[in-house]
């Protein structure tokens, strides 16, 4: 027989329908949707980042510098580039007299914006910002101040007319998380405010609009270019492919953590894919038997139903591609205007090539052993199959093939992720709980075949029903095990991030942060907050922003520190000075330097930050400070509890270090009862050059991120549970035939219906518990690992998800296997006696 032959037969098969294939096709439909729809979608992002990536920045490259504007050296070399635009950027108080709120000031000249289209209200004026007291806002302002289009406010120490209303600014991602509505006014209104002084937050950008080559290999040199011929600036440079670094990395990770989510539901459906064939193979037991008895041999039987199930999931995986091409315009589509991500409309051809593979590769490797089993079909099963659709065993050669299918679709994951080495550990975790579960499969069978008789006759069937021929425990326990740890793994990550989010706000967190209070203001302005009804304490420390440039001599960027921590090596940090350890500090190693200390600069490090890039006391630690290189003596270790959200810093200089370089102070305030509204308002009007940060607001911004990460999480969760059901299904089904024969058998003996009920809610509740008990351990792992390694936050094991999750793998074995055993106890003995 022929390939052609095999098609033509499998076509004739399937034109009765789909019926027995359903568990089948839905758990191959769903594990490659999962991975066609999060490839489809973060490919999107990531295109859309790329192609929008000129208007996201405002440039081909920005060049972006704190607390100071380049010098003329610097400013002549960009102008040398193209066309330049220049942006000032810093947060500040906006002030009715009534109200106050924090607002985003972005200064910009009338090259802005250099790419892309800034647009207003219909009902604006134009230009939208001009002179020194016409501005535009984000509309939210209005609501917060009470204002309208034509309105004015204080900023600092200048009154603002509200001249035009934002629609769209092309370049708003690229600023990063905002706190407040965003502001747009010239740089003359800027310097007006009396905003800018010594120290303040303010950042500078140069964008260029590059003239000739605009090609990014043009902007890495230009780069280069740059950090050769200025070596000492400390600006951070920017090309288009970077335009929305935070944003980036957000999808990156979430995407990559949903893909490995993804991977293991493909991985668990191939369990049900298993069943399900195994199944389809008790069903056609009998025709396999005609089949021989005509001669035909065991490799075209086996042809001709390898090929029977390749077509079916050839329809599952056309269904999965077509959902998944069709995610990104359906996403720019309905959730275009809520996600603040460019998407591209366009169908991403590589993840659902991807997935395509992955389908049939999985398909193939979990269908060709139990296929297998045709081979020890003889032909006397025709007329006793439920005595010899048992014997033999599978044949190495086919166990060989689907290991090596499987070890295939691994080296695709692996080389598809940049972080192979973790994509490996979880892929060796995932094939691990493979092999324990069989095993401990195993180890329950012969372990229940070795005990001694109960006495109760039910419990003593329910346990022989483990380890007679055929039973279904090892297909259950895998089918089950696997989907729990997922499942559990979901569930205590969904109570990992839940958790982040409640933690965010300590019961004692200050009420406010103040920004830039001026060191000639500082006791006036310390001793205005404590006269006001509430206030209980107040603390300051001095705040600086700076950059670590080197570690021993090293560059920073050639540093490669833990992921946990590589944070702390990018970008700005905030610095300080003190002759005191810090309050929410705790010394761990190393000394405090004395309060008149005037040797070589010494620094204190966060020690879990000094373990993650690998640094000892007496190391040498460089840091640029308004372009200045200050090096110091690394002279001890803090442990820092972050979640008091008092004032504290990941690197804290002896004062002689940065004392003397232009800085103003942070602040924070706690409060209990009193007015934070007229707080708020008071200290704006009396202080205008500081800018105060309600935290609670601000943990609302990042509390929103984790939500959308904790929705992509529950909704994967959902899709475990979906799929372990019908994966358990599918276990359960595949031994229906020989459950029903045992049932007739039982009942011919004088069984009741009630007492084969309850046997059989035995059976399944132990299978329920071992699966749960192992769901719970390795999935409490993989959460640990997902929520560290790839989410990068702290794990929380949750002991009320573990015994829930357990007692509801218990009914959901039992619900299930009552479910699908229906019909076995149903079945008349008529028809089987007849039979044999």
């Amino acid at each position: 027989m022929s390939p052609a032959l095999w098609l033509g037969y499998a076509l004739k098969n399937l034109r009765s329908g789909l019926r027995g294939f359903w568990i089948l096709l839905t758990c191959l439909a769903l594990g490659v949707a999962s991975i066609a729809i999060i490839g489809s979608l973060s490919a999107a992002i990531e295109r859309g980042l790329t192609e929008q990536g000129q208007p996201l920045l405002g440039g081909d490259l920005e060049f972006s510098l704190i607390h100071r504007e380049a010098t003329p050296e610097e400013q002549t070399f960009i102008d040398s580039l193209g066309q330049t635009s220049r942006i000032a950027t810093l947060r500040a108080m906006a002030t009715t007299g009534k109200a106050s709120t924090l607002v985003e000031v972005k200064a910009i000249d009338q090259a802005f914006p250099l790419y892309g289209i800034m647009t207003y209200s219909a009902d604006s004026k134009t230009p939208a910002v001009d002179g020194l007291a016409e501005v535009a806002v984000d509309p939210l302002l209005l609501g917060r101040l009470n204002l309208k289009l034509g309105d004015t406010f204080k900023i600092g120490t200048t009154e603002l007319q509200i001249n035009a209303l934002i629609e769209n600014e092309p370049d708003r991602l690229s600023d990063g998380i905002v706190l407040g509505p965003r502001l747009l006014m010239s740089h003359e209104a800027l310097t007006a405010t009396g905003l800018i002084q010594p120290g303040s937050l303010v950042t500078w950008r140069y964008r260029v609009k590059l003239v000739g080559d605009t090609s990014l290999a043009a902007a890495k040199t230009i780069t280069e270019k740059a950090k050769t011929q200025f070596p000492k600036a400390d600006w951070r440079i920017r090309g288009r492919d970077a335009a929305a670094s935070g944003a980036e990395r957000f999808v990156e990770r979430l995407g990559y953590f949903m893909t490995l989510v993804g991977i293991s539901a493909l991985v668990i459906g191939g369990a049900g894919i298993a069943n399900a064939v195994s199944a389809f193979v008790n069903r056609r037991t009998s025709t396999i038997a005609t089949l021989k008895c005509l001669g035909i041999s065991n490799q075209n039987v086996f042809g001709l139903f390898l090929t029977e199930i390749l077509l079916v999931a050839v329809l599952g995986v056309a269904v999965a591609l077509a959902v998944g091409a069709a995610t990104p315009w359906l996403a720019k589509t309905f959730f275009g205007h809520i996600l603040p991500l460019p998407i591209s409309s366009s169908i991403e051809w590589a993840p659902l090539f991807i997935a395509m593979v992955l389908g049939f590769i999985v398909t193939l490797a979990f269908a060709i052993v139990p296929l297998s089993r045709i081979a020890n079909i003889p032909g006397a099963a025709l007329f006793r199959s439920h005595l010899v659709e048992q014997r033999g065993r599978t044949a190495w050669g086919y166990l060989a093939s689907a290991l090596a299918l499987l070890a295939l679709a691994a080296l695709i994951v692996i080389m598809v992720f940049q972080n192979r080495w973790m994509t490996m550990i979880y892929l060796a975790g995932l094939a691990g709980s493979f092999i324990v579960l069989a095993l401990l499969a195993w180890a329950l069978i012969k372990l229940v075949g070795n005990l001694p008789k109960p006495s109760n006759i039910l419990l003593r069937h329910a346990l022989q029903a483990l380890n007679r021929p055929g039973s279904s425990a090892l297909s259950v326990i895998l089918a089950l095990g696997l989907g729990l740890t997922l499942f559990v793994a979901l569930a205590l990550t969904d109570s990992t991030i839940s958790r982040e989010i409640r933690a965010g706000i300590p019961d004692k967190a200050p009420a406010f942060f103040f920004l830039d209070v001026r060191n000639d203001e500082l006791p006036a302005f310390r001793d205005s907050v404590l006269k006001i009804k509430g206030v209980t304490s107040v603390e300051n420390a001095p705040m600086l922003r700076g950059r670590i440039i080197k570690i021993r001599d090293i560059a920073a960027d050639k540093i490669n520190p833990d992921s946990g921590v590589a944070w702390a090596l990018r970008g700005d940090r905030g610095l300080t000075y003190s002759d005191q350890l810090p309050q929410g500090s705790k010394l761990v190693e190393g000394e405090w330097w004395a309060k008149d200390y005037a040797g070589t600069p010494l620094v204190s490090m966060v020690d879990e930050i000094a373990n993650g890039i690998g640094v000892k006391i007496g190391d040498k630690i460089t840091v640029n400070v308004l372009g200045r290189e200050i090096e110091a003596e690394i002279a001890n270790f803090r442990q820092v509890n972050w979640r008091s959200f008092g004032i504290n810093f990941v690197l804290v200089f002896s004062p002689n270090a940065l004392n003397k370089a232009p800085h103003s102070h942070v602040v924070t305030i706690n409060m209990e009862g009193g007015d934070e509204a007229k707080l708020l308002n008071d200290m704006a009007q009396a202080y205008p050059s500081a800018t105060a940060v309600r935290v609670k607001d601000a943990l609302t911004t990042v509390s929103d991120l984790l939500g959308k990460m904790l929705a992509a999480v529950r909704g994967a969760n959902l899709l475990t549970l979906l799929t372990g059901i019908l994966v358990l299904s599918g276990a359960l089904a595949a031994g229906l035939s020989s459950r029903s024969y045992e049932a007739v058998v039982l009942k011919t003996y004088g069984a009741t219906r009630r007492q084969l009920l309850y046997a059989f809610m035995l059976e399944y509740g132990l299978l329920g518990l071992v699966a749960a008990v192992f769901g719970i351990i390795v999935g409490s792992i993989a959460s640990w690992f997902l929520a560290y390694y790839v989410l990068e936050m702290p794990f929380v094991f949750s002991p009320l998800v573990a015994i829930a999750t357990a007692l509801a793998a218990m009914v959901l074995t039992i619900f299930a296997g009552l479910i699908v055993t229906a019909r076995a106890l149903s079945a008349k003995p008529s028809t089987y006696l007849r039979n044999e």
